[in-house]
């Protein structure tokens, strides 16, 4: 990560420890394993903003912190008709198994690239089409994310 070698030695070495308090406090809070507490860590956007540089999060209290990342999620929880989700959920196995990956690193790769959010706001269109279209269609999604 290149953020992270242009921050000083101090910040490089707080981040960890501010992500282990984190980990802990959202194990308490929620009442899950360290390891689910991490996940929860990791898998929000919030993370990469404990290395910009700019943002400073990092001086944020694990509490501060938490309250952000929970801010984070309760924005990006909305309503999705019953026929979106299992239509993204059909996209997102049909996915794993073309791509021989386990059910979680495919939930990975779409909420890294935001293919749930493409699968679901353009699930109007993408239903009516064929499997295969759709996986090409996410794979050229995925690509065009990454560059």
């Amino acid at each position: 990560m290149e953020v992270i070698k242009t921050m000083s030695v101090y910040e490089n070495n707080i981040i960890p420890i501010k992500i282990s308090h984190l980990a802990s406090y959202v194990s308490k809070v929620k009442r899950i394993s360290l390891d689910d507490a991490l996940v929860y860590i990791y898998v929000n956007p919030m993370y990469e903003r404990l290395y910009d540089e700019e943002a400073k999060w990092w001086y944020l209290s694990t509490e501060a912190l938490y309250e952000e990342f929970e801010l984070w999620r309760n924005r990006q929880n909305r309503d999705v008709s019953k026929e979106a989700f299992e239509f993204y959920t059909y996209c997102l196995e049909n996915y794993a198994i073309t791509k021989q990956i386990s059910g979680m690193r495919a939930w990975i790769i779409f909420k890294e690239s935001s293919v749930d959010d493409y699968i679901i706001d353009n699930y109007d269109l993408l239903h009516t089409q064929g499997i295969e279209y759709v996986l090409d269609d996410i794979q050229r999604y995925i690509n065009r994310r990454k560059r």
